[in-house]
């Protein structure tokens, strides 16, 4: 064997890269290839977690007779004010896991961690719309990329399938499938004199998520459009990006199927949201079939378990017209959006308080 040592150079080279791939974790090395946050929202919520299982179990949550409540949604629920919160609703804890583009297979994959730890949540708010059920949306670079871990994906390796699973499995092993070494924006990023402020910001979203429970601060806090016009831009672009190449997602529906029947399993309160856009967005949607296909499948399911999608454009029990974009709200309407939905938890599950 001394003689065919050339044999083991192969392996002791892959050895090597693989060791090397591991820098492209480090925080301080993802800082300068990285150019958006979007990483730190779904690392947080994972930290959030299991900071909430803690407390939940510890009996904090449910001291003085509180109730929980867990809100599962996209970057269109992520920014209540948690001090409002606390101050208007004393006697709920509400915990947000919310992130950028999230889909059922995300939600389901939080809330079987919740319901496995013997976490009953008094009442789960679920956020839906048609792109989350869409094949051509950003899954793979969001919520396969960022969430989830090996058991939760091979316990579900039939739904996802092979691409998927192989994917996931690819990016588990190498930091650079997840973190891509682009060496001039490294470069630039190195050099760049705003460099320790985007660490600070990075750490403060960090720490801030996990004090206000999930819930995050709006990049644009206060702002609301004001300018019809870019209303009607930023809902075209939404509208191009979301439905130019939609495809319904059988594997989300069927993600979307299990987490109503554990969460009816285990009598959790359930209400889901279709949130509200802007009425440049509303016209849209009316103009297309897409939506009203989804909403034909997804009220299919939601009924065969007693639910039904509460959609918030079309309710007068909910109304606000400030919008950050085409498909958000400003922060200003998160405050009646709560109130919506404490409205419609009484009616469906306290209709004696409610009355």
């Amino acid at each position: 064997m001394k003689s065919k040592k050339f044999l083991f150079y192969p392996i002791i080279l892959f050895g090597f890269l693989f060791l090397v791939d591991k820098i492209f974790l480090l925080d301080s090395v993802r800082l300068l290839i990285k150019s958006d946050f979007t990483y730190v929202y779904y690392e947080t919520k994972d930290k959030l977690l299991k900071v909430f299982i803690e407390k939940y179990k510890s009996g904090e949550l449910t001291a003085n007779n509180k109730k929980v409540m867990v809100i599962l949604g996209s970057s269109r629920l992520l920014y209540f004010n948690n001090k409002e919160l606390e101050e208007f609703y004393p006697s709920w804890e509400i915990y947000n896991f919310s992130s950028a583009v999230t889909t059922p297979a995300y939600y389901w994959y939080y809330l079987q961690q919740i319901i496995e730890a013997g976490v009953r949540p008094d009442l789960v708010v679920l956020e839906t719309d048609p792109n989350q059920f869409n094949v051509n949306s950003i899954f793979k670079e969001s919520n396969l990329t960022y969430s989830f871990d090996l058991p939760f994906i091979f316990q579900y390796a039939g739904l996802f399938g092979r691409d998927y699973v192989n994917y996931y499995i690819g990016k588990s092993l190498f930091a650079v499938k997840v973190n891509k070494p682009y060496l001039d924006a490294a470069f630039r990023n190195y050099n760049s004199p705003n460099l320790p402020l985007v660490a600070a910001m990075k750490e403060s979203i960090r720490t801030e998520l996990i004090k206000n429970k999930g819930h995050a601060s709006s990049p644009v806090e206060e702002f609301f459009e004001k300018d019809s016009s870019n209303l009607e831009a930023t809902s075209q672009r939404t509208i191009d990006w979301l439905f130019s190449s939609y495809k319904p997602s059988e594997m989300q529906f069927s993600f979307f199927d299990i987490l109503l029947s554990e969460t009816k399993k285990k009598n959790i309160p359930l209400l889901i949201v279709w949130p509200q856009s802007s009425k440049s967005m509303q016209d849209r949607l009316k103009a297309s079939s897409l939506p009203q296909e989804w909403y034909k499948q997804a009220e299919s399911i939601t009924s065969k378990y007693g639910y039904s999608i509460m959609n918030m454009d079309d309710t007068k029990e909910y109304f606000c017209n400030s919008f950050a974009d085409g498909g958000h709200i400003a922060k200003d309407c998160y405050r009646p959006f709560i109130r919506y939905i404490f409205l419609q938890y009484f009616k469906t599950y306290q209709p004696d308080k409610y009355n």
